[in-house]
């Protein structure tokens, strides 16, 4: 009797403890998992098909082992590190992905991590990668890079607070650093923020080295705050390039709008027309109010209330 107890107690203890580092949860998505890679004609296909059999079958610790030695072995094989990167994700276990990657410190010049991220990109794996990029973030070299992708990612997804939060750390190691400073921008826009957005622009009509292409930031901000003499000045020195933007071509249109008793369209018309060339099918009576006898009813209406 004792000793069934003492057996079902240690069962028990068992079970508590192995639930608590790899929820039973995760089971079913482990053994049904379809994103594993199967290997053939390489040094790594043996090791790679007993840590896919170990992880499918909840022999996780065994799997953790084999994942490791199978990299240790065969540190170029993509194959591996994706699979080794699909286990963990799966187990919700990051931190301690992170930390083996952090160890193996992986060189900036990595033609293996570059092609890993390349191909989670193809694959459309885009929660991995993001995971991935979180890991190289704290590996040296790999900074800069991973808080760019990441902030780009969040700025994509319309999560700006982490998106702003990956940008500042850029800008507090390249003060001027071009990418970082439009994606500062474009959340500023989001945002609403136009004395901030006017900041960012200043920063970058001194920084921009390769794309000149923030009139529009200036032009956007100048208008939202009621000064449209001076938005205007921006929208009218403008790149050919970003004249074509529909974003652009809206507030210079806007801005003409509420300056102008009579607007004309003439210096707007020939980039409309690239912008509907390139599949804008928003009619020209539509874009331009004043072409049709509602659009200047809606005109007198915001000329009225203008300040």
């Amino acid at each position: 009797m004792r000793f069934c107890i003492f057996y079902i107690l240690l069962l028990c203890h068992t079970l508590i403890l192995w639930g608590c580092r790899y929820p039973i949860a995760k089971q079913d998505e482990l053994e049904s998992d379809t994103l594993f890679l199967e290997l053939s004609n390489s040094a790594a296909t043996e090791c790679n098909a007993e840590g896919i059999r170990l992880s499918k079958t909840i022999q996780l610790d065994q799997a953790e082992v084999v994942w490791d030695k199978c990299i240790q072995t065969n540190p170029n094989e993509i194959v591996v590190h994706l699979n080794r990167l699909r286990f963990y994700f799966l187990l919700d276990e990051y931190e301690t992905l992170k930390q083996k990657i952090a160890k193996e410190a992986p060189s900036r010049s990595s033609v293996t991590y570059t092609n890993i991220l390349k191909e989670l990109d193809l694959r459309l794996r885009t929660d991995e990668r993001v995971v991935l990029l979180d890991a190289l973030s704290r590996v040296k070299g790999w900074e800069l890079y991973s808080y760019e992708e990441l902030a780009n990612y969040y700025l994509q997804t319309g999560n700006y607070s982490y998106a702003e939060g990956y940008f500042n750390q850029i800008l507090e190691v390249v003060p001027f650093h071009e990418n970082a400073l439009y994606g500062m921008a474009d959340i500023q826009v989001q945002k609403n923020n136009w004395y901030s957005l006017l900041d960012y622009a200043k920063s970058l009509e001194v920084a921009a080295k390769k794309n000149k292409e923030f009139h529009f930031y200036f032009t956007k901000a100048n208008y939202e705050l009621g000064r449209y003499e001076e938005a205007l000045k921006w929208a009218e020195s403008a790149t050919a390039s970003e004249k074509t933007q529909i974003s652009f071509l809206e507030v210079w249109r806007d801005t003409l709008f509420v300056l102008k008793d009579s607007p004309k369209w003439d210096n707007l018309l020939p980039y409309y027309r690239k912008a509907v060339e390139k599949g804008y099918s928003v009619p020209e009576s539509v874009f331009f109010p004043t072409l049709s006898k509602e659009g200047k009813d809606i005109r007198k209406a915001v000329r009225s209330g203008r300040s």
